[in-house]
Parts: C-alpha cells; structure tokens; sequence
C-alpha cells in the first residue's frame, strides 16, 4: 500500500470515523482503524460492532493494499503533521510510514485480515431524507437521551417515527421528554418507528455537520439501519427493547400556562443556575397570578432570588425542578416567546414555541 494525499482531507476523514473505535473492547484490532486505497480512493473504518462508520476521499494511489493502524496514535499523528501533501506506505508486513515534509513517522499496524468490516443491509425500508431535517431532529431531542445503555437501554435511544407527510423524533430518561415534529416527504405507508442509540445518531450529526450533501440515504433492516452519504456511511444496530409509551405522559389540560419572554426566561435561569448547581440544580418556582419568583437556596452558602412578571399567566405554582433541564429545553425553542405550562402539582411542566409548531419539551418535578 503506498499512497499520497493532503493532510486536511486525512485528517477530517479520520476525525469522523474515530468515534466508532472500541474503547475497551475485547478484541484488540477494534481499537485500530482500516485503511484502504483502492481506484484512486483512501477509505477509512471503525467499528466496535455496536456502531461502524466508513469515510472515503480522493487520494494518488500508487500501490493499492488494506492496513489497521493504532486510533489513538494515527489521528494525534496526523493532527502534528504539516499541512500539505502526506506520504503514507507500508512495507516489511505490516510497518506504516507517514510523512510530510520533514517529519516521517513508522509505527506498527496489524493486517486487516481480522478487522470486521461493515455489513451491508441486503433487505429493508429505503427512503430519502433531507440532511436539515434529520439535523433537526436529532439536535432537538438526543440531549433528552439517557446515558445508561445498560439499565434501560431504550432510554438511551432516540425514536424516530416515519408517517406520510411527517417524521417524529423522540427522546427520554424518564425525567423529561423532549418531542420533535417536522414536515417530510418519507415515502412510507402508513406508521414506521425505529429505535436507534442516542450515540450512534450524535456520531451521525457531527458527520452531517461536516458534509455538504443535502440528502441522506436511509435503509431500515430488521437490526441495523444505515444511513449513506456519497463519502460516508454510518450503520447502527436497532435497540430492540420496546420505547416507552410516550404519548401518555404529555398532559392533555393545564392548571396554570404563561407566555414568557424566552430570552429573560432563559437568562433568569442562568442567573439562579450559579447557585442551583450547588444542589443538584433544584430551583424552586412560586407563582400567583402573573407574579413569578424564582429561587435556589444553598445552605451555609447563600441564596439567589428573581422575580418575574409573566403575561397570560393564571393561578398559584410552587414546584422545584432541574435548571439545568429547563435551560436545555429553552435552547431549542427559536420564538421570541414561549409557552409554559404547569399540569398541576408533582405533575409535569411543559414548554412550547409560541407558535406551538413542532416542538414540546416536558420536564418532570424533582421531588421533595
């Protein structure tokens, strides 16, 4: 193998597929990336067999060939090299040189003989979408996500839901909700829900954050999804646990709503947050009328208060919740007001844009 290539493009392809390399995995060759130049193409893997994602580039391929090179040495290789033309071969086995300009690095890598590579999906839903819209999606709800993949694995994923006209995308950790709706042409019949991890469609989004392409292809298989772009190519595993019956917990009527101004709301809540986080970041909310204190106290340490005047605002509230939750579901809601809804004591507090279109997120009371 003995190729020659620009450093920029080396290095941002290898950045998008590092984060699928196993961490602490069983098999050594999944801590290692897969290079290989073929037809005038440098292609990159990773995988922990969980998540794999492949990125390809333009590149001279003087010698075609396949080698697994160290993640944790390659991309810190790369990131210290000049920008420029990169030189990179093997010889004697498996001996990886690398070099531009003066620097010229050779560290062993392993044949990749043993490196899985990615499975193709041979049957499934295919269908197109909008990189914006999936963009969206996932940006809106994966902070709702649970990070424990062990516990209840379904909380650690995202549901997309596919209907005619419409996709959906759902999250939770059994404190909060966060809901997400957009208008799209899904090329489905009816109702289609897939659960996918939390991780895998962050990995995705960074990808697309990276890539131009304004489509992404999406095939849904019976365990896997993949979704392709022209150079690059994710595939996940499907969680299969059952998500949880979402659609009952947001409230149908409300004791209290206000309108608030987003950015004073989500201000005022910063301030409070200096203290709040002090203690898990309780903060208490007290409310009569359109008259609204918020308030975080740190025994031994001090004490933040704030009062607010809402509009459209009725009745009596005093709820503590998560500030740092509230301020997460605030960042999502792009009008210059927002609505709040309370649906009653140790029940559920609702944010909404002002123009109600496309989003809810739900926060649940912490308790005494």
């Amino acid at each position: 193998m003995h190729i020659h290539c620009k450093r920029d493009a080396l290095l941002k392809n290898v950045s998008i597929v590092q984060k699928a390399v196993s961490i602490r995995g069983s098999l050594p060759i999944l801590s290692n990336i897969l290079l290989e130049a073929k037809n005038s193409m440098l292609r990159v893997m990773a995988t922990d067999l969980e998540i794999g994602i492949e990125a390809s580039f333009d590149a001279t391929v003087e010698k075609e060939g396949t080698i697994t090179f160290p993640s944790k040495y390659l991309l810190e290789i790369i990131r210290r090299l000049p920008s420029g033309d990169v030189e990179l071969f093997v010889e004697k086995g498996s001996q990886v040189n690398i070099k531009a300009g003066k620097a010229h690095f050779t560290m062993s890598g392993l044949p990749a003989d043993d490196f899985p590579l990615l499975p193709e999906i041979k049957e499934g839903q295919k269908l197109k979408i909008q990189r914006s819209i999936l963009q969206t999606l996932i940006e809106e709800t994966s902070f709702s996500c649970s990070k424990d993949e062990i516990t209840r694995p379904e909380l650690a994923g995202i549901l997309l839901i596919l209907a005619p006209g419409k996709i959906q995308s759902v999250a939770t950790d059994g404190s909060r909700l966060a809901l997400r709706e957009v208008e799209a042409t899904t090329e489905v019949e009816g109702r289609l829900e897939v659960l996918i991890p939390g991780r895998s469609l962050e990995e995705l989004l960074r990808i697309l954050e990276m890539d131009g392409e304004n489509e992404v292809e999406v095939t849904l298989g019976n365990n896997q999804v993949e979704f392709r772009l022209p150079q690059r190519k994710l595939i996940t595993r499907k969680i299969q646990s059952r998500f949880v019956n979402w659609e009952v917990v947001i409230p149908t009527q409300f004791e209290q709503t206000y309108l608030v101004d987003t950015k004073r709301f989500q201000e005022s809540l910063d301030r409070c947050m200096l203290l709040a986080r002090l203690v898990n970041n309780r903060i208490l909310i007290t409310s009569q009328g359109a008259s609204v204190l918020l308030q975080a106290v740190v025994p031994e340490v001090g004490e933040v208060r704030e009062e607010l005047e809402w509009s459209q605002g009725s009745g009596s509230l005093s709820e503590s919740f998560n500030v740092r939750y509230l301020l997460e579901g605030l960042h999502n809601i792009k009008t210059e007001y927002s609505y709040l809804a309370f649906a009653g004591k140790e029940r559920p507090l609702v944010l909404r844009p002002s123009d109600e279109k496309g989003y809810l997120y739900l926060v649940m009371p912490l308790r005494s």
